[in-house]
């Protein structure tokens, strides 16, 4: 989470950030959105930064998935967490 809150200050023109939390039978959601300008998620993950990256190794460590949509109207981070760990 923290390194979605310092992508939105560096990269969005962000006036609003917004963290909501759910749940279902599969586990918990946690969800981080602004109004910022939005960005093309492909390009980003092609130009080298490390944000992206970093945020999809983290989750994929404590069995999570992580996602992203972004339009013009603002970008979005879905961080999805299972109720029970994976075994590996």
């Amino acid at each position: 989470m923290q390194e979605a809150f310092t992508n939105i200050i560096k990269h969005t023109r962000a006036t609003q950030i917004r963290v909501s939390t759910g749940s279902d039978a599969h586990g918990v959601q946690v969800t981080i959105a602004d109004n910022g300008q939005g960005f093309d998620l492909q390009a980003a993950r092609k130009q080298g930064g490390k944000g992206l990256s970093n945020q999809l190794r983290r989750a994929e460590a404590i069995g999570a998935v992580v996602d992203w949509k972004s339009s013009a109207e603002g970008s979005s981070l879905i961080l999805s967490l299972p109720l029970q760990r994976a075994v590996l």
